[in-house]
């Protein structure tokens, strides 16, 4: 771990001993250092702003109220990201219809380019890749997100999500098929 993500877990910990002794108000330092990145992760994984803007609230409402069952096995992070994957999974459970509408564009899903060219293909293999992702099964766009997105390991998937390793690689493999059957199908005239 480096030494900022040391940091960083470290400063995550005594804000939450100070919440726990009743210093609630300190609790906006963690919202602040996540919000995006909860924010981002939950984006992908349902693909609408104001649901994923309600979704990030939720979970830092449930970070909140379940402070002290942290027992720091994980890294908070990790807890953190475990609690936004479990509402966005309760999301798709409740059967609610996701509206379609495009990804914000400050989402880092593309590289910046050097040249203005080399940015509009960019740009515009960003938005086919955004749009293939959108249309996978949840359990595959999480996968697949998680695995190349936030570039975590199958090992921190596995701790992530619960699930055994043969089956994050699973959905990792059938999520980048059925990801290469979408982009193909764009392609085609």
């Amino acid at each position: 771990m480096s030494l900022i993500k040391e940091k960083r877990e470290e400063a995550d910990r005594e804000v939450l001993k100070r919440c726990l002794r009743g210093e609630t108000e300190s609790f906006g330092e963690i919202v602040e250092a996540y919000k995006h990145s909860i924010f981002e992760r939950v984006y992908r994984w349902v693909g609408h702003a104001e649901t994923a803007e309600e979704i990030t609230q939720d979970v830092f409402m449930k970070a909140f109220r379940q402070a002290g069952n942290f027992r720091g096995e994980a890294k908070f992070s990790t807890w953190l990201y475990q609690i936004a994957l479990n509402r966005c999974r309760d999301f798709y459970r409740s059967g609610k219809s996701r509206k379609e509408q495009p990804l914000p564009p400050d989402l880092p899903l593309e590289s910046p380019a050097p040249l203005e060219d080399e940015k509009a293909g960019r740009a515009e293999d960003a938005a086919r890749l955004r749009r293939a992702l959108e249309k996978l099964p949840p359990i595959y766009r999480e996968a697949v997100s998680l695995r190349y997105l936030d570039e975590m390991s199958n090992e921190e998937i596995t701790k992530l999500t619960g699930e055994s390793l043969s089956n994050v690689k699973m959905r990792v493999s059938r999520g980048l098929m059925k990801l290469r059957e979408h982009l193909g199908k764009e392609e085609s005239p």
